[in-house]
């Protein structure tokens, strides 16, 4: 990809388009497919006596920062014309690939966990995509996915697709912007597959090979109890993830409830360069924080919780002169914590 070049921001272009030339994705010629996706706003506040910035990605057309990797996947795959997408998802993804495909034309299956948020299901539906419920836990809608492959349908995977994690890199490049051209000192974000975190991750790494920063943030990877790989490799000082056999739990925060992310790698070694850490939040938590911050104005899905649950367990680490920047990825009409 070109080098990040300030000068070429276009401040006309909607949302994260304002990018576009950091963007290689878009044929000459192509119309471009977009919702407004992107320039979430970046609200301050303070959190335990300590300042803080809430990056609010659920603002976006579908209610989640899934949306940023979508917008960009979907218009590349369009140039490489495509006509039917599918996926598996949690939800988000889901919804938001759904919402993508209906705005450019598209045909789309998207494949959810029996047990995703009744919500996630009735928009992916709404949308007009085929909705295909699979019983078990999380990965059994990844295998079903997998084995359904026929056809021209792409498998337009936000785990998987580069232009997706290209998209989720706008993140970090909003944020600078935001910032005036600070960086953060720490970023913490909810932790499934990992794409909002690998991007923001990739995004700042990206402007300081382009000598537009000269420093990098530390990273903050929450997971949720008990389906913790990330965490439980990153404490131990394992290469990778050694997944613990996985149940169906009930977990309110079910947008991370990811056993095996595909990039667990990237994602440790995220954390290792970054000088990060991760945290385990219990369901106990995320709900208190959850209360905690619809009390303050901000209405976000249970997922997005955990990074506010994430800052009070570790709030010790924190110095009041620091940047700390957390991601809310989803909004609150995604889950409501009883459902």
């Amino acid at each position: 990809m070109p080098p990040f070049d300030p000068a070429s921001i276009d401040p006309r272009a909607p949302g994260h388009w304002r990018y576009q030339a950091m963007l290689p994705v878009i044929e000459d010629g192509q119309r471009l497919v977009t919702l407004g996706e992107g320039w979430t706003p970046l609200i301050d506040d303070v959190w335990e006596g300590l300042p803080v910035f809430w990056k609010f990605e659920g603002l976006m057309p579908s209610g989640s920062y899934k949306d940023r990797g979508v917008s960009v996947m979907v218009n590349w795959l369009l140039g490489q014309g495509v006509q039917t997408v599918m996926d598996d998802s949690s939800g988000n993804a889901g919804a938001s690939l759904a919402c993508y495909a209906a705005r450019a034309g598209l045909e789309a299956r998207i494949f959810v966990p029996a047990t995703a948020a009744e919500p996630k299901k009735a928009q992916i539906a709404v949308y007009g995509a085929e909705l295909v419920e699979v019983s078990g836990p999380r990965s059994a809608a990844t295998h079903a996915a997998e084995a359904a492959q026929a056809g021209d349908a792409v498998y337009a995977s936000h785990a998987w697709h580069p232009a997706c994690l290209l998209g989720f890199m706008t993140n970090a490049w909003e944020i600078w912007e935001q910032l005036d051209g600070r960086v953060p000192d720490w970023i913490i974000t909810p932790c499934g597959y990992g794409g909002l975190f690998l991007g923001a991750w990739r995004g700042f790494e990206h402007l300081y090979e382009s000598g537009v920063i000269d420093r990098l943030p530390r990273m903050v990877a929450v997971q949720a109890e008990p389906i913790t790989p990330i965490h439980d490799a990153f404490q131990n000082g394992w290469e990778d993830i050694h997944p613990r056999r996985q149940v169906i739990p009930h977990i309110l925060a079910d947008g991370i409830a990811v056993e095996r992310p595909v990039r667990s790698r990237s994602i440790l070694s995220a954390l290792h360069r970054s000088g990060g850490a991760t945290v385990a939040v219990t369901d106990s938590e995320v709900m208190a924080a959850h209360t905690a911050l619809a009390e303050r104005g901000l209405f976000v899905e249970p997922t997005s919780a955990t990074v506010a649950a994430a800052l009070t367990k570790l709030r010790h680490r924190f110095n009041a002169d620091e940047i700390v920047l957390l991601n809310l990825t989803g909004l609150g009409l995604k889950k409501l914590p009883a459902g």
